[in-house]
């Protein structure tokens, strides 16, 4: 098992961060709106990646809680994928230096994101690494092929993929991606505000923390209840 402590972070090419998502992250995708990816490598290794960007909904997300902040102030996590090579507490860690070289580098005041979804995770890492809590909302957007893939039924529908007209979700999921289910989850909403003033005033609205995953990460694995 590595030390996390020697973890090197940079920002690093698109076509680095869509071959590690590709391979390693459980969606096996790289998100289309991506504008920023950022690699923890060691000993010249990739071990980790992290994709922020844009996607269709992140502005109604930020509408939810933000009041005069400009676009180019917030952005969306869209991607974290950690080596399980390393122990307790590595995720919370990359988390606090990839924020950190994100601010320093990028006038971003707050980062969003969604845990769950695919899998019902509750977001437990967020919790423990100082991220607000503002909420969940259903979720059964994804689609889990009998190979283990997850696939977005919505982003398919909206690019015009196939036609929804007088089907399920199922049905729909079947005729894109073969065999599988309909992923039926929550979506965690989690805001992390960089800029202090934001952070006082989101501190007051922000709800208690949700305890109630199946699914969900410790230790750098995936333990479900």
């Amino acid at each position: 098992m590595g030390d996390f402590h020697d973890i090197v972070f940079s920002f690093c090419s698109k076509n680095t961060a869509r071959k590690v998502c590709k391979a390693m992250h459980y969606m096996k995708t790289y998100p289309a709106g991506a504008k920023i990816d950022i690699a923890m490598v060691d000993r010249k290794k990739v071990v980790g990646i992290c994709v922020f960007g844009y996607s269709s909904a992140t502005d109604a997300k930020a509408r939810r809680v933000l009041y005069d902040v400009p676009k180019s102030q917030y952005i969306e996590m869209q991607r974290l994928w950690i080596s399980d090579d390393y122990g307790k507490n590595t995720e919370s860690f990359c988390l606090s230096k990839i924020i950190r070289l994100l601010a320093d580098t990028y006038k971003i005041r707050v980062i969003l994101t969604h845990a769950g979804g695919c899998k019902n995770d509750c977001g437990i890492v967020y919790q423990s690494s100082g991220w607000l809590y503002f909420g969940a909302s259903s979720c059964d957007d994804f689609y889990l092929t009998r190979n283990g893939e997850y696939k977005n039924i919505v982003a398919a529908l909206r690019f015009g993929r196939v036609s929804q007209k007088g089907k399920t979700k199922e049905q729909i999921g079947y005729e894109l991606f073969g065999e599988g289910h309909v992923i039926n989850a929550k979506r965690h909403f989690y805001v992390y505000p960089i800029d202090k003033a934001i952070r006082r005033r989101l501190t007051k609205i922000a709800l208690p923390f949700p305890k109630d995953s199946s699914m969900f990460r410790k230790d750098q694995k995936w333990v479900t209840t």
